[in-house]
């Protein structure tokens, strides 16, 4: 009875509306648009009330059609979807509503092609919704069908590079698959080979001290920040904390750049994409991260990562230091340099382990972390 009256509600509540209504109608009615119920293939008051009788589980005059009658999208007709319809007939906000676009095919995982491994690619987003999205990926021809709401810093039509899993194909139309994203981020952040990704510096003196850090580079800086202008001059903090001569405060030394060097793959380690936060943790602090260090370190590559079936992971000695020479004066009395080398492998790759260096952390203590994407025409 409850249910009854507020479908009886919400119908009054749209005939006292007085805005202009909205308006959408397809010619070809191979391609059925989202919100016309009754299949007329215009968009109108008839629809939301249509829709209402079937919830109300009254006899309808044509075929009921749950993918046009599924307003939000969101695999389930509810009281929502008339809401839905009734808003946007009045041109009120319904973000993440797509009325009167094309409907499209969707995929019943229990009568599809399913495949149980990670992967990644650049997308252009084309339809947003409250629960999932649908992005075009243009090397492959594919339309993508991603579960998970898009985060509100992306939209229609950006460039994003998407990992995913859970990945099904649709056995009638095989450019359409649906997954379920992991990562999101710009297509600009996906990472170039070439390039020393985030190698930052931390530096903890015993007492607040005046330090200065000189990085001499076979290569080229792209970034940095605070900018280096002959090097970096900083007040040093016991707690990390970097104080410029500006009075700007920073967490540690940043940069990134182009390095002429080669990277040493004679051992190392392949480890599962699923078991790369693990082996991460358990690496970083053997050779002698803290905790901020070792979070700041997996939060910037993990989610890179864990998509791979493997990852193949060497951390690098003389191939960095050599072409990335530190000098910070006054000299620490522990410096610890983490530098990664890895990509990602579909199958297992035997490598020698490597022996990986330890530290003690006693005194003033400089500690840089950073890592690299080896380059695919890389010899291993």
């Amino acid at each position: 009875m409850k249910k009854t009256i507020a479908l009886i509600l919400s119908l009054a509540a749209l005939l006292s509306f007085a805005v202009t209504p909205a308006y959408a109608q397809t010619d070809d009615p191979a391609y059925p648009m989202i919100g016309d119920v009754d299949g007329d293939n215009i968009v109108t008051i008839f629809d939301a009330t249509f829709l209402q009788r079937y919830l109300l589980s009254m006899e309808l005059p044509f075929t009921f059609n749950k993918a046009t009658a599924d307003a939000d999208e969101d695999d389930s007709i509810t009281i929502m979807d008339v809401t839905h319809i009734q808003r946007w007939l009045n041109n009120c906000n319904t973000k993440g509503i797509n009325i009167g676009d094309e409907v499209f095919p969707q995929i019943d995982t229990s009568n599809a092609y399913s495949y149980d491994y990670f992967d990644g690619g650049i997308f252009t987003i084309l339809r947003v919704c409250q629960t999932h999205f649908y992005a075009y990926n243009d090397e492959y021809g594919m339309l993508y069908r991603f579960n998970g709401k898009l985060p509100d810093k992306f939209g229609l039509n950006d460039e994003v590079y998407c990992t995913f899993e859970n990945i099904y194909t649709h056995p009638d139309y095989p450019y359409l698959v649906q997954a379920d994203w992991l990562t999101i981020v710009p297509s600009s952040e996906v990472p170039d080979p070439y390039i020393c990704y985030k190698p930052v510096i931390y530096l903890y003196p015993e007492s607040e001290t005046d330090v200065s850090v000189q990085l001499d580079l076979d290569g080229s800086f792209l970034t940095t920040k605070p900018a280096y202008e002959d090097g970096w001059q900083v007040t040093a903090s016991p707690d990390g904390t970097l104080t410029t001569q500006d009075s700007k405060t920073y967490p540690y030394l940043f940069w990134e750049g182009k390095l002429n060097t080669t990277y040493d793959f004679s051992a190392g380690f392949c480890v599962k994409g699923s078991d790369t936060e693990d082996f991460l943790k358990s690496s970083l602090a053997e050779m002698g991260l803290n905790q901020r260090e070792t979070d700041d370190f997996i939060r910037f590559w993990e989610p890179m990562m864990k998509r791979n079936p493997y990852n193949v992971i060497s951390f690098q000695t003389t191939a960095y230091t050599d072409a990335a020479q530190l000098s910070i004066s006054p000299q620490p009395d522990t410096t610890i340099r983490v530098f990664m080398a890895w990509y990602g492998s579909d199958e297992a790759v035997d490598i020698p382990a490597q022996t990986l260096p330890t530290a003690e952390r006693t005194g003033f203590t400089a500690v840089e972390w950073g890592g690299a994407l080896a380059p695919a025409s890389v010899s291993y």
